[in-house]
């Protein structure tokens, strides 16, 4: 059964008859969290609302520069508790290991201890992770593009002149955006690097046939040789497996290919997908325990908003936006709205000064004409920055508001007309 959406009664004393405070706990701050975070803070400026957010890092990373961090490019990260200092809200830096959704409460461990944090809000928004456990060896011996960590970008921004020195070979698995952001990054940084692209499926053509050629010219100018159509089924110190069992050979494999979010929420027993995302109603709340919202790549929602949902940074700041109104709306005692939107564009690097742009209204699905080169790296760039200002100051606005209201009502047609066919059988 669908419980209420109202907080645990708060057994906590007033003073002089003021009500105690709301408690609000914001998990990850990413795109999604930080975003959530500093717009429910402006809304609730005047209400007795007490904001927490939680992370592991005490900076904001922007993940669509990862690739170029991970090639010695100057990234400049910006420090959580400066951009929270501003708003009075309180940062805590550690990690979470679990929610006890019974008693409003995570466990948080940093360095030095553990902690124990309560709430009348938990807001989910630990974002995704590379999959590391599909594939034999990945977990061992790829690096991916998170933030730090032994075999991630950090350590391949230490990793990769060496590779360069001695013109080493480098294999990037995955045909995904990020997958093709990176070989051409690596390509482009270190020229002396011979980089194979290797990628399940026939190479970009999700975003169909002319934005694929021009990717694939663009790719092999920098000297990528591209293996598309082709599977690796293992990860290996020195080399990667491919189909049949012939073996690539290379310095190191750098793993872009799927994404999961953590497993925090599984291990909670909340509602979740196959990729650990929980599922959420048209409000970003936990389909099984509504005072949980979750938001950003964490979150899965269960009905169409208008648009697919996919892990992005753009989809990422639209939920985050869209959750702190649905929030703040509960807290004002009024209606939220469903979680409506539509896409408006999308860049994809190719290396140094060099991108792909593409309108991709209203649905994902890019629409000529596409502007490449410095055109396209400037209008990458642009949506990048643009994310980046949003996030800081909470403040976003999104296409498609109306669209889920359609999609409903498509739904409700195509239902009634089914029930009045089945009933002239």
């Amino acid at each position: 059964m669908f419980r209420s959406n109202a907080p645990v009664a708060d057994k906590r004393s007033t003073v002089q008859g003021t009500p105690p405070s709301t408690r609000v706990l914001v998990i990850g701050a990413g795109y999604a969290g930080l975003l959530f975070t500093m717009r429910l803070a402006g809304k609730v400026a005047s209400q007795h609302v007490q904001i927490a957010l939680v992370n592991e890092s005490d900076t904001f990373t922007e993940r669509p520069r990862l690739h170029q961090f991970a090639t010695n490019q100057e990234v400049q990260w910006r420090s959580l508790p400066q951009m929270l200092r501003r708003k009075n809200i309180r940062f805590i830096q550690g990690r979470v290991t679990s929610i006890d959704h019974a008693h409003h409460v995570i466990v948080v461990v940093d360095q030095q201890h553990t902690q124990h944090e309560e709430y009348d809000y938990l807001v989910y928004a630990l974002g995704s992770v590379t999959d590391r456990r599909t594939v034999p060896g990945v977990a061992q011996y790829a690096y991916t593009l998170a933030a730090s960590g032994p075999l991630s970008a950090a350590a391949l921004r230490e990793t990769l002149p060496s590779v360069q020195a001695r013109h080493g070979h480098v294999v990037v698995s995955g045909g995904g955006a990020t997958g093709i952001e990176t070989a051409a990054e690596v390509a482009s940084a270190y020229p002396h690097i011979k980089v194979h692209l290797v990628t399940r499926e026939p190479l970009a053509l999700f975003l169909g046939k002319s934005a694929a050629s021009s990717i694939r010219r663009r790719l092999e100018r920098l000297g990528v040789e591209i293996l598309d159509q082709t599977s690796v089924t293992a990860v290996r110190a020195h080399s990667v497996v491919i189909d049949q069992g012939s073996e690539l050979a290379c310095d190191l494999c750098i793993w872009t290919g799927g994404f999961v979010a953590p497993p925090l929420a599984r291990e909670a027993g909340l509602a979740v997908n196959g990729r650990n995302q929980m599922v959420v109603d048209p409000f970003l709340r936990s389909i099984s325990h509504p005072e949980i919202y979750a938001i950003g790549d964490a979150a899965h929602p269960r009905e169409d908003p208008g648009a697919p949902v996919r892990m992005s940074a753009v989809t990422a700041t639209i939920m985050g936006a869209h959750g702190a109104d649905c929030l703040s709306a509960v807290l004002r005692g009024k209606a939220p709205r469903p979680l409506s939107f539509a896409y408006l564009g999308q860049g994809i690097a190719l290396g140094r000064h060099n991108a792909i742009g593409f309108n991709n209204y209203p649905d994902d699905k890019p629409i000529p004409p596409y502007f490449t080169g410095w055109l396209g790296h400037l209008i990458r760039e642009g949506f990048v920055r643009l994310l980046a200002t949003a996030v800081q100051h909470g403040a976003i606005v999104w296409p498609g508001k109306r669209r889920y209201e359609r999609v409903q009502h498509r739904q409700q047609a195509k239902a009634k007309k089914d029930a009045m066919q089945l009933h002239r059988v």
